[in-house]
């Protein structure tokens, strides 16, 4: 380290009139970055470090009111690694990123310390999982359960969230969309493609910006109707609210009523591979994944390669049904 960084990034005993460890910026925002400059790394991997640190101080300052280094404890890392846990158990994050944005804040914490800093890990402290496994058992939303859900925020629909979860659940479930596109999705303009090519774009809220088509069954075309009846802009979202807040008010009702918004798209996956194959989802089977090329032949009363052609197809489309494009993931939702 030069000279020059070395006296920007003094961290002797701070005065009273300086905060941040004395880095060289009272903003919180900006002495992380001045940090992420420091580091060895190449100067992409800077910049995505400053990225990351960003979005933790945002996070900090929102949720914990803390806008300083100083203040700075691992247990606010923790309650931030879980923050993004949830968002990986919605589908909104990859393990593997919400572990980086971990890591990226550790990083920038031991910097800022002069190597004081206790490294928070994301797995053991923040339950993030190491990686995504083959689920042993459907992870769908029972349609029984489904219906009591519906029931309850039903009963309260007095509340214009109710109404608007019920809406976003049913939109998830017969389209198999993510909660930021149903969220985004322009249900009108949705409604009027549907009854023009039995299809719906999804581009708004994608990751990537990937653009994906998606076909209309009756069952999502009332969705798309209920939707439209109550869309008072241009997104499920109300007028006078922020995706975030929205985000932040759906997600406090799914705690409430116990329910997992990303279930339904498992249960999306699921049945479309049914349509698509004339055979149940392995996974709602309890055959082994060994066994299911065989097990689906006999299903449908055809030989081993039929079989396998069958699986074969009905995972590619479904792959980009889902906006995924990469059979291993499809695995992850039917089995």
């Amino acid at each position: 380290m030069t000279k020059h960084n070395q006296t920007r990034l003094h961290r002797g005993n701070p005065s009273k009139s300086t905060r941040n460890f004395g880095i060289g910026s009272r903003n919180l925002l900006r002495a992380g970055k001045m940090c992420s400059q420091q580091s060895e790394k190449s100067f992409s991997t800077r910049g995505t470090l400053a990225d990351r640190w960003t979005v933790f101080a945002k996070w900090l300052e929102a949720e914990k009111g803390i806008s300083k280094m100083e203040n700075i404890m691992p247990d606010h890392l923790i309650a931030y690694g879980r923050h993004l846990n949830s968002r990986i158990e919605q589908g909104e994050l990859k393990p593997s990123t919400a572990q980086l944005y971990i890591s990226a804040v550790n990083s920038i914490l031991k910097t800022a310390t002069a190597g004081d800093w206790k490294t928070v890990s994301p797995t053991k402290d923040c339950g993030i999982p190491k990686r995504k496994y083959l689920p042993e058992a459907s992870k769908a939303l029972p349609q029984s359960q489904h219906d009591q859900v519906i029931a309850e925020l039903t009963e309260q629909a007095e509340e214009l969230l109710d109404q608007r979860v019920i809406v976003l659940l049913n939109l998830q479930r017969t389209l198999g969309l993510r909660f930021k596109e149903s969220a985004l999705l322009d249900a009108r303009q949705a409604l009027k493609q549907g009854d023009k090519t039995g299809t719906v774009t999804i581009l708004t809220g994608t990751k990537g910006g990937k653009r994906r088509e998606v076909p209309i069954s009756s069952e999502a075309k009332i969705a798309l109707k209920q939707a439209a009846n109550i869309q008072d802009g241009r997104s499920m979202i109300p007028n006078d609210m922020s995706y975030v807040k929205f985000r932040q008010e759906c997600y406090a009702k799914a705690q409430q009523l116990q329910f997992n918004f990303h279930a339904q798209r498992h249960h999306y996956a699921q049945q479309r591979y049914q349509d698509l194959s004339g055979a149940p989802a392995p996974i709602t089977t309890g055959i082994p994944r060994k066994d299911w090329l065989n097990y689906l032949a006999n299903f449908l009363n055809v030989n081993s390669e039929t079989a396998e052609a069958i699986d074969h197809k009905a995972r590619v489309q479904l792959s980009t049904e889902l906006g995924h494009n990469r059979l291993e993931v499809v695995s992850v939702y039917i089995g």
